[in-house]
């Protein structure tokens, strides 16, 4: 025999608001953030073993561009539309000069831990719809205009990626509820105390949960959403790199850069200087 389930108030106790009623369905958040979207036009497109924190939209104009990943090489091809996951490490080269658009962009931390890859799709009425309204903005540098567009071509092509692509996103609840705290909190001096008490969990079950479903420790995944966050600023914005460490909470630049070193394998100012697309 089924139970009705209790009366849930969405409001704090003692709240001159008043919101009771049963939960039906839950849906977890998500954000769509537009870091850029920009046509180039590449001569030479030199990159070696690339792993950055965001997401990657290609759209080419010409033939010309090579993407390798894993020994695997892709030639971009006019009339496909390739995504590539945060954290894919690939590498680049072209047979000729070519153009493309292309959109560098985040979903947020549940989505932006895809599967890694390289996923293509054919390109669409629809898709070429909103190209044409992409164009149109960028035919106006001089008008003020907000760039929905650019949501609507991200999101067309992130529904179209198989299942399979999001299939490692199946963390527990509390791990979950902990990954979020920590990437809403990067500029504060959190402790394993704070993540553990936020996910309803003692320190000993975080790091068993965090070594079982993620095969990291808790502050580790804190530092590389700090250091995720750190080159996205290094990339998309020009604040000073000393800013940019104490706002993701790397203490200072030395740290920041040593962490940056050993991680990533590069420096701030190396990565921030790399000419990419």
């Amino acid at each position: 025999m089924s139970t009705k389930p209790s009366i849930l108030s969405v409001v704090p106790v003692g709240a001159a608001h008043r919101v009771q009623g049963h939960r039906a369905v839950t849906l977890p958040g998500v954000t769509v953030d537009i870091l850029t979207t920009r046509q180039i036009e590449l001569q030479q497109w030199e990159l070696h073993r690339l792993n950055d924190p965001y997401w990657r939209l290609y759209w080419p104009m010409e033939e010309g561009g090579i993407i390798e990943i894993n020994e695997e090489v892709t030639a971009l091809k006019p009339g496909t539309v390739y995504l590539i996951p945060p954290h894919t490490t690939f590498s680049t080269t072209t047979s000729q000069p070519f153009s493309k658009w292309y959109s560098h962009f985040n979903l947020g931390p549940l989505a932006d831990r895809a599967a890694p890859g390289i996923y293509a799709f054919p390109v669409t009425a629809p898709l070429r719809t909103l190209l044409r309204e992409v164009i149109k903005l960028g035919d106006q540098p001089g008008k003020a205009s907000f760039p929905w567009v650019s949501i609507l071509l991200v999101t067309e092509l992130v529904k179209k990626l198989p299942v399979s692509v999001w299939e490692q996103q199946r963390l527990d609840p509390r791990v979950l509820k902990a990954m979020e705290f920590m990437n809403q909190h990067l500029g504060l001096k959190l402790t394993a105390e704070q993540i553990a008490r936020h996910a309803g969990l003692s320190v000993r079950n975080l790091n068993h949960l965090f070594q079982q479903e993620l095969h990291l420790p808790p502050m580790r995944v804190l530092l590389d959403y700090r250091l995720d966050e750190a080159c996205r600023l290094l990339r998309h914005t020009d604040d000073s790199i000393e800013n940019i460490a104490e706002d993701c909470g790397l203490v200072n630049r030395h740290y920041f850069s040593r962490m940056l070193r050993q991680y990533r394998n590069t420096s701030p100012a190396a990565y921030r200087q790399e000419s990419l697309g």
